[in-house]
C-alpha cells in the first residue's frame, strides 16, 4: 500500500510540484517505465492529432489508447482504464474528458487545458466554417464525397476495434469473473443503447468485483499500479468547480425560464446547451435527439412545418448533422455549427454564436473532470475502491467492445460499397495493429496515417466502382 499511500499525499501540492518541473526533460518513473511528458511533449502530440481524429468518441479512445498507452507510455492501461471509467460514469462528452484528463495526469491544470483545447480547436473551426456557409453544400453530397467518408469511417472503427482488444487483454482477461462482466456490459450497452444504462453498468461491475473478487486483486494491482504525476487541482478548489457547475446549471435554467427570447437570444442558447451537455451520458449519439428538440420548432400551419421563430431548420440540422459525422474532432463540436447557424438566422455575429453554443455544451463535461480528478486520486487509495476496480474497469472496456460493434455494422450500412468497406477495415485493422512505425518518436502519427489510407481506400473504391 506504500505507492498508493504516497498518492495521496501528493495529491494536494502536485500541481504546484508539477508547474515548477523542468519543461524539456521527459522523466521516468523508476519502477514502471512510465514516462512524464513535458509541455511541449503534450503541444506536439495535440497539435495535429485533433485534425485527424475520425471514427467518433470510441474511436478518439482507441487513438489515445494506441498513442499515449501503447506507444508513448504516459499512462498505464490500468490507469487509462480507470480514467475511461471515469468518463463514462459522469455528464459530458468521454473522449473530450479523457483529452484533458490525460494532460492532467502529465502536468496538473495547465497540462490538462493545453491537452483538451489542442484536442477541441479544430472541430470547432471547421463546424464553425460549415455554419457560416458549408451546409447546403452537404444536403446532397457527392459520391465523390460518400466515398471519401465511408473510407474514414472505416478506418475509425478499425482504431475502435484495436482498443477493444488490447483493452479486454488488460482489464478482462484476469479471471472468470471480470471476462463475464466485460461480456455483460457489452451485451446490454449494444442492445439496449439508454445513456443512464452506461454508468449503471460500470457501478454494477465495481459492487460485483468488490463482494466476489478475491483479495489477491488488490495485491495484483498495488504491484503493479503506477503513480500518477498530478491529479490537477487541490480537493477544495475541485470541490468549488462541482458546486460551480451545480449552480451555472440552475441560474441558466431560470434565466431561460424568466426572461424574454427575443432580447437575451445568447442566454438562451447557452441555457440549452448546457442544460444538455449536463445531462448527457454517453457522449454525441445520445444528445443529438435532445439537440433536435431544442433548436427545431414544428408548425403545421406552415408549408415546411418549421415554425417561423425556429433556432434552426430541420435541412440545416441534418446537414450539419452528416458533416460532424465526417469531421474529426468530438460530435460535440456540433454545437459550434447550430450555432453559427442560429446566430446567421438572428441577424448575430457568427463567431459569438458559435462559441456561446459550444462552450455551453462542453463546459458542464470539462468543468467536471478537472473537479472530480482531485477526488479520484484520492478515492482510488481506499481499499474498498481497489477491490471494486477490476469489475469497474472490465465493465467500462465492454462498452468500447459494444461501440465497436454497433459503429461497424453503421458504417457498413452506409457505406456505398458495403462489402469493399469490409476490406477497408481488414486492412486498416491490420495497419493499425501490427505495423509498426521505424522509429518509436512517431507513433503519434500511425493512427492519423491509417485514417488517411482509409480515406484513400474508400476514394480508390468510388474511383472504380466497388460494391
Amino acid at each position: 500500500m506504500s505507492t498508493t499511500i504516497s498518492m495521496a499525499k501528493a495529491t494536494d501540492n502536485n500541481t504546484t510540484n508539477n508547474d515548477n518541473s523542468n519543461d524539456d526533460d521527459v522523466e521516468k518513473h523508476a519502477s514502471t517505465g512510465v514516462s512524464r511528458a513535458s509541455y511541449g511533449d503534450i503541444f506536439r502530440a495535440f497539435i495535429l492529432m485533433g485534425w485527424t481524429a475520425f471514427g467518433g468518441p470510441a474511436a478518439h479512445i482507441g487513438i489515445f489508447q494506441k498513442v499515449f498507452v501503447d506507444g508513448k507510455k504516459w499512462i498505464s492501461s490500468t490507469i487509462f482504464a480507470e480514467l475511461l471509467s471515469l468518463g463514462q460514469c459522469m455528464p459530458g462528452p468521454t473522449s473530450t474528458q479523457v483529452s484533458f484528463a490525460l494532460g492532467v495526469t502529465q502536468r496538473g491544470v495547465l497540462g490538462g487545458l493545453l491537452s483538451g483545447g489542442l484536442f477541441q480547436y479544430p472541430g470547432l473551426i471547421l463546424m464553425t466554417l460549415a455554419g457560416a456557409g458549408a451546409a447546403e453544400a452537404l444536403t446532397n453530397p457527392s459520391s465523390f464525397l460518400k466515398g471519401l467518408v465511408s473510407g474514414l469511417s472505416v478506418a475509425g472503427v478499425a482504431l475502435v476495434v484495436d482498443a477493444a482488444v488490447n483493452l479486454s487483454n488488460g482489464q478482462c482477461n484476469k479471471n472468470n469473473m471480470t471476462r463475464l462482466l466485460g461480456l455483460t456490459s457489452a451485451c446490454f450497452a449494444y442492445y439496449y443503447k439508454t445513456a443512464w444504462l452506461f454508468p449503471l453498468l460500470i457501478v454494477f461491475g465495481g459492487l460485483v468485483s468488490y463482494f466476489f473478487g478475491a483479495d489477491k486483486d488488490i495485491a495484483e494491482r498495488n504491484e503493479q499500479d503506477d503513480e500518477v504525476a498530478s491529479y490537477g487541482a487541490t480537493k477544495i478548489v475541485g470541490g468549488f468547480l462541482i458546486l460551480s457547475w451545480a449552480i451555472v446549471l440552475v441560474l441558466m435554467v431560470t434565466v431561460a425560464s424568466q426572461t424574454n427570447y427575443d432580447s437575451n437570444q445568447y442566454s438562451h442558447w447557452f441555457a440549452a446547451f448546457f442544460r444538455t451537455g449536463s445531462i448527457i451520458f454517453g457522449g454525441g449519439q445520445v444528445v443529438l435527439p435532445l439537440l433536435l428538440d431544442d433548436v427545431v420548432s414544428y408548425d403545421s400551419s406552415q408549408p415546411d412545418n418549421i415554425a417561423t421563430n425556429s433556432w434552426v431548420t430541420e435541412d440545416q440540422f441534418f446537414a450539419g448533422l452528416a458533416l460532424v459525422q465526417a469531421s474529426p474532432g468530438p460530435m460535440f463540436n456540433f454545437a459550434a455549427y447550430l450555432g453559427a447557424v442560429m446566430a446567421q438566422r438572428a441577424g448575430k455575429s457568427v463567431v459569438a454564436g458559435a462559441l456561446t453554443c459550444w462552450t455551453g455544451l462542453f463546459a458542464p463535461g470539462v468543468t467536471l473532470i478537472f473537479g472530480v480528478l482531485p477526488f479520484w486520486g484520492y478515492i482510488r487509495t481506499f481499499q474498498a475502491y481497489q477491490k471494486m476496480l477490476p469489475g469497474l474497469n472490465a465493465s467500462a472496456v465492454g462498452l468500447v467492445v459494444a461501440a465497436a460493434v454497433q459503429m461497424f455494422l453503421k458504417v457498413r450500412e452506409n457505406s456505398p460499397f458495403p462489402k469493399f468497406a469490409v476490406v477497408i477495415g481488414m486492412l486498416t485493422l491490420f495497419g493499425t495493429r501490427y505495423v509498426k512505425m521505424p522509429n518509436p518518436k512517431l507513433v503519434v502519427l500511425q493512427a492519423p496515417l491509417v485514417v488517411a489510407f482509409g480515406g484513400l481506400l474508400g476514394i480508390l473504391a468510388w474511383a472504380t466502382g466497388c460494391d
